[in-house]
Parts: structure tokens; sequence; C-alpha cells
């Protein structure tokens, strides 16, 4: 089981797994975290999910992968009722959402990337939830902080897919963009390069949104669909649906950005006088126009 460690009051993980945000069971973490899950459904057209489940009489099983504090879980889990639905993720959900929890929920704790069919184990992911074959679906969201395998990760995805059966993955890329556009603004921004440069270093990936469809082919999964959303920094009138994603980076989200910047860049020796100019030129640089926004890719495929 995962264990925490203190940092500067907030609460990390404590595990071989790359994830550098705080845990979310952390009180401002599972807010942000809250508060995030909302503005994605907004984004992306007013539901959680984009794969076509809900006309589906023939989903049984179900996995969140990396379902932070539940709250995608019990929405996919209100949605398909008759099926069972496996809420994963490396810290215990809080004890809040397993209240509001429908009773097909089962909450399980682990890292995916764990999983090795070839050696015995009895734990849940082993015994229960990636059972070769087994799973009608696997959800994923948001992983792009946690994931640093992923051709392993849609590998035991595909492995315990059943014939027909459908992932969906939706993450973002880390440069960013002008409103409306695919002009890249971010590539000459030396902290982004420095970030770039780190996330290298930790196994982490920067376009784990846009390399979905490669990586879900070479898994042996067959593309459904590729859909691109705008994740705004900065609220836009141009882009009604990612204005409450704006207002969320800017309440939520900018504010934990000096951290992350210290634990991203401080594993790649950067500290001091250097790590503050950076934060500061981040803070700025992200801030700095109208509609500045991230790529965000839901990739749906299923299993042939």
């Amino acid at each position: 089981m995962a264990s925490g460690k203190i940092d500067s009051q907030r609460r990390y993980h404590n595990t071989s797994a790359a994830y550098v945000l705080p845990k979310a069971n952390d009180i401002i973490e599972q807010d942000r975290l809250d508060a995030q899950a909302a503005a994605i459904v907004e984004m992306i057209g007013g539901f959680p999910f984009l794969a076509p489940l809900r006309t589906s009489d023939n989903i049984s099983k179900v996995v969140d992968v990396g379902c932070g504090t539940g709250v995608a879980t019990i929405q996919i889990a209100t949605a398909l009722p008759s099926a069972t639905i496996y809420g994963l993720d490396l810290t215990p959900v809080p004890e809040s959402s397993k209240k509001l929890a429908p009773e097909n929920i089962i909450w399980a704790q682990g890292n995916a990337l764990d999983m090795e069919y070839h050696q015995h184990s009895n734990d849940v992911m082993t015994r229960e939830i990636f059972t070769p074959a087994g799973l009608d679906y696997v959800f994923g969201r948001m992983l792009f902080l946690g994931i640093n395998n992923w051709p392993k990760y849609f590998s035991i995805a595909s492995y315990a897919l059943k014939s027909g059966a459908t992932i969906e993955h939706q993450d973002l890329d880390w440069k960013f963009y002008r409103v409306g556009t695919s002009e890249c603004v971010s590539d000459d921004w030396e902290w982004h390069k420095a970030i770039v440069s780190g996330a290298k270093r930790s196994g982490l990936s920067t376009t784990s949104g846009s390399d979905a469809e490669i990586l879900m082919g070479d898994s042996g999964l067959e593309v459904i669909s590729v859909e691109t959303f705008e994740f705004s920094f900065v609220p836009s009138s141009k882009t009604p649906n990612s204005q409450e994603m704006g207002r969320y980076v800017q309440a939520k989200l900018i504010p934990q950005y000096p951290e992350l910047l210290r634990k991203m860049l401080g594993a790649d020796g950067i500290s001091g006088e250097k790590l503050e100019a950076l934060t500061k030129a981040c803070l700025h640089d992200i801030t700095s126009e109208e509609g500045l926004h991230q790529k965000y890719t839901v990739t749906i495929a299923r299993k042939p």
C-alpha cells in the first residue's frame, strides 16, 4: 500500500510512481481535482466520457485508472448502473466520495504499471481488475504526471480488454497555443524547455495526449476516434466551452505551479535563484494572453 510524506504541510505520494502532485485525499488537492473534473466535463460537451457506452447494454466490468477523488468513477457508475466499476488510484479516495458512491463501485488502491501478467500475485489488480480479456471499458484521464511507461500502460489495458471492448484516454500535451489555433507559443520559453527536459529525465511524456493514438495502435488496439479540445489557461469568449476551464486554472491550478516546478525542475538539479527566475517567467507566460491553452486530446479505441 502507498504511504504518504509531508511536504510544506501538503500530502504527497511516497511510492515508486512518477506522480508529482499532492495526493487526492489532500484537502486542497481534492478541491482542485473536483473543480478540474467539472471544467473538463464542460469543455468536452457536458459528459465525462465520449465513448458510445450509454447505448450499450453489455458493459459489465469497467476500470477508472487514476481515479483521484472518484468524481468520474461515480459519474461512470451512475451512467452504467448494471456494470461493476473499479476506481483505481495510488491512494484511497476521500471518505466524502465513498459516501456518495453508488453500490456498483469498488474502490482499489495500486499502480496500474505494477501489473505483471507473468508473475503470480494475489493483489486486487491481478485478481479482480486486469484479468485477461475481462474488461469492457478502460477509462483514464489526466495521467500525464503519473504514467512513466506509456507502452506498458496501453499493453496492460489491451491485454485486459475483451474483444470488442473499449478504452478511452483523455490527456494533455504540455505545449501552449494561441486561442482557436494550432500556433505554438511555448517552444522558446526557457522554463518550458527545462520542464520538458526534466520530464524526459523522469520518464514522463509531455505529449501523452497526442501520442495516445500511435501508442494504442502499437498495443494492438484499433483507434475509433480522436478529438482535441482547448484546455484554457486564460478564459476567452472565443471558446465558450473552455471558459470554465480557464477560470479553474486561474483560481486552482496556477497557485500549484510553483510547487510543481520545484519538484520537476529540482529533480533536474535546478534550485535557488535559477528556479525562482524560471518560476517567475512561467507564471507570467501562462497568463500572458486571452485564450492561451494546451491541447486536450480524447482518444477512443477498441480491442479487435
